[in-house]
Parts: C-alpha cells; structure tokens; sequence
C-alpha cells in the first residue's frame, strides 16, 4: 500500500488525501478536484477567476489559501523575507 502524501497542518482545512479517491492525490476538501488543477491553470498564465469558472466546487476561499502557501513556499526558499 502506497504512502499518502502530507498535506501541510496550515492546509488541513482546505485539502485533503485519501486512497479511495484521487487514487490518494491532494484534493480540494469537499471535491475531486486535485490541487494540481489550481496550479496548473495559474502556471498557464490564467488567472483565479478563470480557475474558479472552471472548478466551481471550490471555493474562493480555498484557492487563496493554497496560492498563498505556494507562494510562501517559494519566498522561504529563495529565502526573500516575506512582506507582512
């Protein structure tokens, strides 16, 4: 039996993982909707509103958290100190 990934304490609220769907892939709490679907569309140079068009099971709420995290993520790795 494959592991689960991790989902970060600050996210537990907003994603969730188990084996029975998504194959164990992160997902938004409340949907099959993978958070790769939220990167991916903000990667593609679309924006928030065009991702939630697309997915309307999540919420506002919930892509903001995770486009935070990323983005904090990426700060502390760069290590560029984050704007309060």
């Amino acid at each position: 039996m494959s592991k689960l990934p991790t989902i970060p304490e600050e996210l537990k609220h907003v994603l969730v993982a188990t084996p029975e769907v998504l194959s164990g892939g992160i997902r938004f709490v409340g949907t099959r909707i993978p958070v790769e679907a939220l990167i991916d569309t903000l990667l593609a140079g679309q924006g928030l509103d065009v991702f939630l068009y697309e997915w309307p099971d999540v919420t506002e709420e919930q892509a903001i958290a995770v486009a935070n995290w990323v983005r904090g993520q990426a700060l502390d790795r760069l290590g560029i100190e984050r704007a309060s």
